[in-house]
């Protein structure tokens, strides 16, 4: 295999990482201990800002996950308060109480 060959493949392999790529994460450590902090990208591409922290309360219990997930307090503060733009206006919807009478209409048909 010639050399524009051998970088073809490197390519092309390189491309097909990158569109697999979902986010990425980063070893630091904080006063608690180490961590990983990093994002992962949503379904629209958008990045959501992680901390995966190991699971204190493992202990025995073999089913219990290793690490837990939780969104940064960066990425929680902003769904907490999103800008009033980025909030759709709720929808009215209004709800009629059935009368007893239908109520009965109806047991009666069922039975």
């Amino acid at each position: 295999m010639n050399t524009n060959q051998t970088n073809q493949t490197t390519t092309a392999k390189n491309s097909d990482w990158a569109k697999r790529d979902i986010g990425a994460l980063w070893k630091k450590e904080g006063k608690s201990g180490k961590y990983l902090s990093g994002y992962f990208k949503d379904e629209l591409g958008e990045q959501v800002e992680i901390v995966v922290f190991s699971n204190k309360f493992k202990g025995e219990n073999a089913k219990a996950p290793d690490f837990r997930v939780y969104l940064s307090k960066e990425s929680n503060s902003a769904l907490a308060n999103p800008k009033a733009s980025e909030v759709d206006q709720p929808i009215k919807v209004k709800v009629q109480k059935p009368q007893a009478k239908q109520v009965q209409e109806v047991e009666e048909d069922l039975l």
